[in-house]
């Protein structure tokens, strides 16, 4: 596009916004190029009555992608319901493969959003962003970095649009898609990946592109913050912590400074707190578990921003929070990205070298940081309840709310030993292919061999009284014993001298609280063993020494890298 045309754009996207309130009167329509009325979202063309459909994105990437050589677009999968679901990638000079990216130098920023099919804030305000970088004032954003979008991550949920599908966003848009994809929750799916959209992530994104930073798009049911977003980083567990101390000490709180400065929004923690006991006196974030894929990205030694939205904002407010921040971290990355990048590449080698040998979390609790957060709330004015109990209803005032205990940060409450391998019967087919999902590298032996190590022996399986994805997830309870045994020629091993040894860890770890045991992968063989005995051996053994024993690759599997 002629530098005289991209004037003319701009001009005309600031027209068009101005009108996004009050009628488009056809001869303000006029001032717009006609190609650039496809690059208008559903969200901003009905005056944000409405978000996109799938096929509404796709004709926005269209219009955009006819106009550039700066876009790549990519399959991230054919849905269910066959949606071809777009990888996209901007970068000047453009590329059009990891390999090119790698040779680059430049650090890898991916963008994720409508992962929850209802959750549209993120959907918009990616397209919204693409166009300014590729047409508006964003251009400088192409300099120092690789941008990879999935714009809509949830396709099929997001086309099964129903009224108030999201009541409590007060019908703003009356038409949303909903949470899950076929019955799974893609962001309950990091570790056991099943879905489809997830084994696809895994596979196209993640490890094809190993992005440097992850940032994952949301809108919050939550409670009644005054911020116009919240944030977390990728909770440091059994992950290196250098990643998530990077983010949430110094990347966010950047961040939090630019949006406030420029935009006149505040943003802080995630978190929710209970308003019946006013003033609040602790915010508590989500989960530590690395099934929440921001967490996940933290096991891999990558730094991960969840970002939430709040759905008792209007929907274009919710969608220029979203845009604003998208923009603000890609300034940021611009800035400071091989930084980033530098301090990811450290943890791979230092996790690859030092984590044998050492005591590393399985389990783990929410404790609260140093420092007390000011809480920029609603006030909620207590009322009684014609039954003579009391309820809380929320006011228009903002309060702000000085030392609340921000439980933002996790400590591990139980330990194990990493070992130097793990080696499991060749019958677990199944289990070497779930490891392949998550790019980790399975050998075979070549020859039987006895090795010492640590057997833990299960006495009692745990089940959970909650499900998710169809699971009714299990704790093993039991103990450690120290023994010398023999494995035959063709059984599995899983050496830990990897950058992804932390995510090994917590993924074959028999008392880990989200590791493959806990999504129930060896239920049906410890149920028939305990049916006849006290106690049986977990089917995954931790072995202390692999030396002098071969164990040739049986598959190239990605850990690392843009291969």
């Amino acid at each position: 596009m002629k530098r005289s045309d991209r004037i003319k754009y701009h001009h005309a996207v600031a027209a068009f916004a101005v009108c996004t309130c009050v009628c488009l009167h056809s001869a303000q329509a006029q001032i717009i190029p006609s190609f650039t009325q496809g690059m208008m979202t559903a969200a901003e063309r009905s005056h944000y009555e409405r978000t996109s459909t799938f096929n509404e994105v796709i004709e926005v990437l269209d219009a955009l992608d006819s106009q550039t050589d700066l876009m790549y677009r990519e399959t991230l999968l054919m849905t269910r319901e066959g949606r071809d679901v777009p990888i996209v990638v901007l970068a000047n000079p453009p590329v059009s493969s990891p390999a090119q990216a790698e040779a680059s130098g430049k650090p890898v920023i991916a963008i994720q959003a409508n992962i929850h099919g209802g959750e549209v804030e993120g959907k918009e305000a990616s397209l919204i962003v693409m166009r300014d970088i590729l047409f508006g004032d964003k251009q400088h954003l192409l300099g120092n970095q690789i941008l990879v979008f999935v714009p809509i991550y949830n396709a099929d949920g997001n086309d099964a649009m129903r009224e108030n599908s999201r009541p409590n966003q007060e019908l703003s848009p009356v038409m949303t898609g909903v949470r899950t994809a076929h019955g799974y929750d893609l962001n309950r799916d990091g570790m056991i990946v099943e879905a489809d959209e997830t084994k696809a992530l895994f596979r196209n994104v993640i490890q094809r592109w190993d992005p440097d930073l992850l940032v994952d798009l949301h809108t919050t049911n939550g409670t009644w913050h005054g911020n116009s977003l919240t944030y977390a980083p990728s909770y440091a567990t059994a992950g290196d912590a250098s990643t998530s101390n990077y983010t949430s000490e110094v990347m966010l709180p950047a961040l939090k400074q630019s949006v406030n400065e420029k935009f006149n929004l505040d943003i802080d923690w995630y978190g929710g707190y209970d308003y019946r006991s006013w003033p609040p006196t602790e915010l508590r974030t989500y989960h530590h578990a690395p099934r929440y894929l921001t967490n996940y990205m933290g096991l891999r030694n990558r730094m991960a921003i969840l970002s939430e939205t709040f759905s008792h904002d209007r929907f274009y407010k919710r969608v220029h929070a979203a845009n604003v921040f998208i923009e603000e971290i890609l300034e940021y990355t611009h800035q400071h990205g091989r930084t980033i990048q530098q301090i990811n590449h450290e943890a791979d080698r230092r996790v690859a070298a030092t984590a044998i040998g050492q005591q590393n979390g399985v389990q783990f609790s929410m404790v609260p940081r140093e420092e007390p957060l000011d809480l920029l709330t609603y006030r909620y004015i207590p009322y009684q309840k014609p039954d003579g109990s009391t309820d809380f209803v929320r006011s228009a005032e903002l309060v702000t709310i000085a030392g609340v205990l921000n439980y933002n940060r996790f400590e591990a409450r139980q330990t194990a030993l990493v070992p130097n391998a793990y080696i499991f019967s060749a019958a677990f087919t199944g289990l070497a292919e779930k490891l392949q999902e998550h790019g980790i590298w399975v050998e075979t032996l070549e020859a039987d061999a006895a090795f010492p190590g640590q057997q833990f022996m299960v006495h009692e399986v745990d089940e959970r009284n909650t499900l998710q994805n169809g699971h009714t997830n299990s704790l093993l309870s039991g103990e450690f014993i120290d023994i010398t045994k023999t494995f035959s020629r063709g059984d599995y091993v899983v050496s830990m001298d990897s950058p992804l040894a932390n995510l090994i860890f917590y993924l074959l770890e028999p008392e880990s609280d989200d590791g493959l045991a806990y999504w129930n992968l060896f239920d049906a063989f410890l149920a028939e063993a305990l049916s006849v005995s006290e106690s049986v051996e977990y089917p995954i053994f931790k072995v202390r020494c692999v030396c002098g024993i071969g164990m040739p690759r049986v598959r190239v599997v990605v850990t690392k890298g843009r291969t």
